[in-house]
């Protein structure tokens, strides 16, 4: 995401972003952060896991 400005200028496509503290404009992404949840309880290193 750091490049979504030369992104949109080579591909004339808007980069949309959700406003801070609303995570109910990331439906799909908080849902699978709750199904990962699931499995890798919170404070678990991820880089430990294969």
């Amino acid at each position: 995401m750091a490049a979504h400005r030369r992104f949109t200028l080579a591909t004339d496509i808007p980069v949309p972003f959700c406003d801070p503290h609303h995570p109910w404009q990331r439906g799909s992404n908080e849902n699978t952060n709750g199904l990962l949840r699931q499995y890798f309880p919170k404070g678990i290193n991820l880089a430990d896991v294969s």
